[in-house]
C-alpha cells in the first residue's frame, strides 16, 4: 500500500522527547497494556463477573428442579395434662412421649412446560452474562484508549508550546543583539518579549493540562498514585497515514460482522428471548400440574411412669410404613393473577423487541459514522500535514526577513501563531485517526486490546 511520509519539522521534537522517554530507566505504559491494566481492575467489570456467575448459578438451579425433592424429618413431642390417647382416641389426664421419623420425596410430572421454559430462559441469561461482562470491558478499554489519546494529545501540544517557547527565546535574544548593533528599535524588543511571555504562559497552561489528562487517565486506570505512569509517546512520532487510505470496506459488510459479535447487540437479543421463555412461562400458570410423591415412616409413643411398651426399635419396626402417591392441581381462580402475569409478559417481549430494533438502528448508525470518521480525519491529516510544511517554510523566511529588517515582528507574530495553529490541528486529526481505525477494527470484531500486558 503506497504511504506518504508525514514528518514535518515541528514533530521533530517530539521524536527526540519519544527516543529520551523509552531509553529513561521508567518503564513505558503502550496503549494496550494501559488498556488490559483498567480492564483488570475496573470495578464494573468485576460486577458483571459476579453477575455472570450469579446467571450461572440459577441455571444451574433450574435444571435442578427436575430432580427429585427429597425431605427428611424428626419429631419430639411430651404432652402432659389432658391428652388424647392414640389407642382409645379420648382423652386422659396422663403424660405422654412421641417420637416421629419420616421421608419423602416428590417429582414434578407435568407443569405446563414451566420448568422447560424456565432451563431455557436461564440458558439465555447466562450467556447475556458473558455478553455483559464482554461489554463492560470493551467500554472500559475504549474509555481508556480515549483518555489516552488526550493524554497523547496534551503532551504533544505541551513539547509544541516548549518548542514555540525555545523559538522565542531565541528570536529575542537575537532582537536584543540586533538592537545593541542599531537595527532594531526599542519598539521591535517590547513586541518580541511580550511574545516570549505569552508563550511561557501557553507552556505553563499545556503542562497543567497534560498533568490533568494523566490524573483523568489514571483514574481510568484505577492506578495506584504511588506507581509511575511514562506514556509511550512515540505514537506520536511514528503514526503513519497512509496517502491511498485503508483497503476498502464495504460498510454494510462491518455491520453484519458487528451484528454477529457485538456484544450490546447480543445483550438485546438475548433479553428477548429471555422475555419470549418468560412470556411461554406465564402460559403454563393455566394448566393443571401433576406430581409424584413417595415417602416412608414410623413412630413410637410412650405412656410416661407407666411399664409395659415395647421397645424403641421394636416400635419403630412395627409402626414403619410406606406410600405414595399423585396430586394434581388445577387453576380455578386466583384473583386475575395469572392473566395478569400473562399479559405483562407479552408486553416484556414486544417492549425487548423494540429495544433490539432500536439497538441495530444504533450500531449501524455507530459503524456508518466510525467508517466515516476514519476516512475523514485521514484526509484531514494529509492535508494539514501539507500545510505545517508550508507555514514552517513561511515562518522561516519570515523569520529570516525579520532579521534581515525586510520584516517587522508582527508578521513574525503572525506567521508563528499560523504555524502552532497547523502543528495543533495535525496532531489531533492524527491521534483521532489513529483512535477511528481501531474502533473500526473492533467493529469488524478484532480484540480491542491487541497486546496483552498486565500489571
Amino acid at each position: 500500500m503506497k504511504t506518504t511520509a508525514l514528518i514535518p519539522f515541528a514533530l521533530a521534537a517530539l521524536l527526540s522527547g519519544c527516543i529520551a522517554a523509552t531509553s529513561a530507566a521508567q518503564e513505558v505504559w503502550s496503549v494496550d497494556r494501559c488498556m488490559a491494566y483498567a480492564v483488570a481492575h475496573n470495578r464494573t467489570v468485576r460486577q458483571r463477573t459476579y453477575e455472570a456467575d450469579n446467571y450461572r448459578q440459577a441455571h444451574t438451579k433450574a435444571i435442578g428442579s427436575f430432580l427429585p425433592a427429597v425431605n427428611g424429618s424428626i419429631g419430639a413431642q411430651y404432652n402432659y395434662g389432658r391428652s388424647v390417647d392414640p389407642e382409645t382416641n379420648t382423652y386422659n389426664n396422663i403424660s405422654t412421649f412421641n417420637n416421629g421419623y419420616a421421608l419423602e420425596t416428590s417429582i414434578p410430572l407435568f407443569q405446563g412446560g414451566y420448568l422447560i421454559h424456565q432451563v431455557r430462559q436461564a440458558r439465555a441469561n447466562v450467556l447475556l452474562g458473558k455478553a455483559a461482562l464482554q461489554e463492560a470491558r470493551d467500554n472500559t478499554a475504549l474509555e481508556t484508549f480515549q483518555a489516552y489519546i488526550n493524554a497523547l494529545y496534551c503532551y504533544g501540544t505541551a513539547r509544541l508550546a516548549r518548542q514555540k517557547l525555545a523559538d522565542s527565546d531565541s528570536l529575542l535574544y537575537k532582537t536584543r543583539r540586533l538592537e545593541e548593533l542599531g537595527l532594531k528599535g526599542a519598539a521591535d524588543v517590547a513586541q518580541v518579549a511580550a511574545q516570549q511571555a505569552a508563550d511561557a504562559y501557553n507552556l505553563t497552561h499545556q503542562e497543567n493540562l497534560y498533568a490533568t489528562a494523566l490524573l483523568t487517565l489514571r483514574q481510568q486506570m484505577n492506578l495506584p498514585a504511588v506507581d509511575h505512569l511514562l506514556l509511550d509517546t512515540c505514537l506520536i512520532a511514528d503514526l503513519p497515514v497512509e496517502a491511498e487510505g485503508p483497503q476498502p470496506a464495504d460498510t454494510e459488510d462491518i455491520y453484519y460482522t458487528a451484528l454477529a459479535l457485538n456484544p450490546g447487540l447480543r445483550q438485546a437479543k438475548l433479553r428477548k428471548q429471555a422475555a419470549k421463555m418468560e412470556r411461554k412461562m406465564s402460559l403454563s400458570a393455566f394448566f393443571p400440574r401433576i406430581s409424584f410423591y413417595a415417602g416412608l415412616s414410623t413412630s413410637y409413643y410412650k405412656e410416661l411412669h407407666k411399664t409395659g411398651y415395647p421397645s424403641w426399635k421394636k416400635q419403630l419396626d412395627t409402626n414403619f410404613g410406606q406410600y405414595f402417591g399423585f396430586s394434581l392441581s388445577l387453576p380455578v381462580f386466583n384473583r386475575l393473577s395469572s392473566l395478569t402475569a400473562r399479559r405483562q409478559a407479552v408486553n416484556n417481549y414486544r417492549i425487548a423487541e423494540e429495544q433490539y430494533e432500536a439497538k441495530k438502528e444504533e450500531l449501524q448508525k455507530l459503524v456508518q459514522q466510525a467508517v466515516q470518521d476514519r476516512e475523514g480525519y485521514r484526509k484531514e491529516s494529509l492535508q494539514m500535514a501539507r500545510k505545517v510544511e508550508s507555514d514552517a517554510l513561511a515562518y522561516r523566511i519570515t523569520r529570516r526577513k525579520y532579521e534581515e529588517g525586510l520584516m517587522t515582528s508582527l508578521d513574525v507574530k503572525t506567521n508563528a501563531a499560523t504555524l502552532l495553529e497547523s502543528q495543533t490541528l495535525l496532531l489531533q486529526s492524527r491521534l483521532t485517526y489513529l483512535m477511528k481505525c481501531r474502533l473500526v477494527d473492533y467493529y469488524q470484531g478484532e480484540e480491542l486490546i491487541r497486546e496483552e500486558e498486565t500489571n
